[in-house]
């Protein structure tokens, strides 16, 4: 065997040599190091999704419309001051006119109203759907119990007046020990059927507890039905009130998309 054909065989032994060498320290390396994991996201609790009771369009000139949708949080402990929505609205042929998207609040446990109004649509419609897309979700429990905000004394007259239909008219009472930077009234109209002709709403600014705010409405446009009943429903988000429920007690939260 030539020098030149010894030195070859000697490099390439080397380097099986080293090449094993490496292996056994990885090997070796691993036994000893556990590899770093990237963690997984804890998944928060789900929650019911929200139901949607009922939704409908009324028509209240033209192309303008108003629309109400009835929702119940099934969720006896978990509630939204920050809840996204998507309405979708449909012609004669079911085809989508147009999209309308907003959000809302929803205590633990409650069935409520959305009113939005007014709508202008490009084109007429004929239908409506609310679809909800997101909720964050947030722990309440013993003070959404103390939260009462009860309508009384409501009046609905029609004036027939050139540019002015009707008035609607009520009472809030604040029975709760809390004071509240802005609620919400919606006001409903149904007819002999128990169905609903007309909606409004309208908003009470820095409600004092324990005490009492009156609010009017107006309706410009007349609408067909006669209106045997109002109601008046007050709401408020205590999820943003800063000196309401933040203080007596942390919020858990985690958001649920649809």
């Amino acid at each position: 065997m030539t020098r030149a054909a010894r030195i070859t065989k000697q490099l390439i032994s080397l380097i099986a040599f080293l090449v094993i060498l490496g292996g056994l320290s990885f090997v070796g390396w691993q036994s000893f190091h556990e590899p770093v994991l990237t963690p997984v996201p804890t998944p928060g609790p789900q929650a019911e999704a929200i139901n949607v009771l009922s939704a409908r369009i009324i028509n209240v000139t033209g192309n303008d419309y108003d629309f109400v949708a009835k929702i119940n949080n099934p969720n006896a402990k978990y509630g939204s001051g920050n809840a996204d929505y998507t309405i979708r609205f449909f012609s004669l042929t079911n085809n989508v006119v147009a999209e309308k998207k907003g959000s809302f609040y929803i205590l633990p446990g409650q069935t409520r109203y959305i009113v939005v109004s007014p709508i202008h649509l490009p084109e007429k419609a004929e239908r409506a759907e609310i679809l909800i897309t997101s909720v964050e979700w947030q722990e309440l429990d013993l003070l959404a119990q103390n939260i009462y905000l009860a309508a009384r004394n409501l009046f609905y007259f029609e004036l027939k007046m050139s540019g002015l239909f009707a008035r609607g008219e009520g009472l809030i009472n604040n029975t709760s020990d809390f004071d509240f930077n802005q609620v919400d009234v919606a006001i409903l109209l149904f007819d002999e059927k128990d169905s609903i002709i007309a909606v409004n709403r309208t908003e009470i600014r820095t409600f004092l507890a324990n005490t009492t705010r009156g609010f009017e409405v107006a309706w410009f446009s007349p609408f067909p039905g006669k209106v045997v009943r109002i109601e008046a429903e007050a709401l408020t988000n205590v999820f943003e009130n800063q000196n309401f429920i933040q203080r007596y007690q942390e919020l858990e939260r985690f958001q649920q998309y649809y």
